[in-house]
């Protein structure tokens, strides 16, 4: 039915969205330090238990949010600062080594703060609309939301501001970049402040739907990996697209084949892409001028 299929797709959607947050963390580290971060999807998970938590503790909602938020882009410049700064020679292999470790560790810390149990952020304000039959639940709203603002918002400072310009030709032409003044450990230290950023913005609003858990964030992360890879690591336009088709797809095979096999859909997606079209979604590649 054509309600069955709209209510499947606005899921799709919102889920893909949060894939989405994921990507452009993803690639907005990649740019400046060709690092594979592993560990994005535990930055969701963290700052989705921590606002829970605080939040359970008598926290304001909004505040709890803001603060959880915070410490995972800390965290992730720590993990920049005493982790990835410290590897002189760092590949793609090393780089996706290190970030499991970080991943391992913080999955344990998480495990040990807050249990195995899965926590929800209580839903954020806001009323469910009911359209033609197709049920549209606020939360969906608010992450479909935050992807436009958020994600919208960081891809716009990559490719149109000089910072963020800046940032990418930290790692196309790293000593042009210092003989103009750009600073290849800021640069990093800001890559790494925006991938936590958006991976906690993602959790806290997947949260009261989708619940947050110490082991989820693997999953999750890998999700936003395959919507990276479907941008070629470099487009975040293609990697949003790619990431809420995904999402989409997703939801189609849960509805209409077995929710058992939606998991699935993501890596056999990840396997063509990368046999039939290595570069994903990108057309061509595109100079960055500072």
């Amino acid at each position: 039915m054509l309600t069955d299929f709209l209510q499947l797709t606005v899921a799709g959607l919102s889920q893909g969205s949060v894939y989405a947050l994921l990507a452009v963390g993803l690639i907005a580290v990649y740019t400046v330090r060709h690092v594979i971060n592993i560990a994005q999807g535990e930055f969701a998970m963290l700052a989705g238990l921590g606002s829970a938590w605080l939040a359970a503790a008598g926290m304001p909602l909004l505040l709890a949010i803001l603060v959880a938020i915070l410490s995972v882009t800390l965290v992730a410049i720590a993990m920049e600062r005493l982790i990835i700064a410290r590897v002189k020679k760092l590949t793609p292999l090393t780089s996706i080594i290190l970030t499991l470790g970080v991943s391992t560790l913080l999955q344990a810390i998480m495990l040990l703060a807050w249990g195995p149990e899965a926590k929800g952020v209580p839903l954020f304000p806001g009323t469910n609309i009911l359209i033609g039959g197709v049920s549209i639940r606020s939360q969906e709203f608010w992450m479909i939301g935050a992807l436009i603002v958020v994600g919208g918002g960081i891809v716009l400072f990559y490719e149109k501001s000089r910072w963020g310009k800046a940032l990418r030709a930290c790692a196309e032409q790293p000593v042009a970049a210092r003989i103009v003044g750009i600073s290849p450990v800021t640069a990093s230290v800001l890559a790494f402040a925006i991938a936590g950023f958006v991976g906690g913005v993602a959790g806290v609003v997947a949260s009261p739907i989708y619940l947050s858990l110490w082991s989820g964030g693997v999953l999750l992360g890998l999700k936003g990996f395959v919507a990276a890879v479907l941008g070629g690591f470099v487009s975040f336009r293609a990697a949003i697209v790619g990431a809420l088709l995904l999402g989409v797809i997703e939801a189609y095979v849960a509805g209409y084949v077995s929710s058992g096999l939606r998991d699935g859909a993501a890596f056999l997606i990840l396997i063509l892409v990368l046999v039939v079209r290595p570069q994903g979604l990108v057309l061509k590649p595109t100079a960055v001028r500072v």
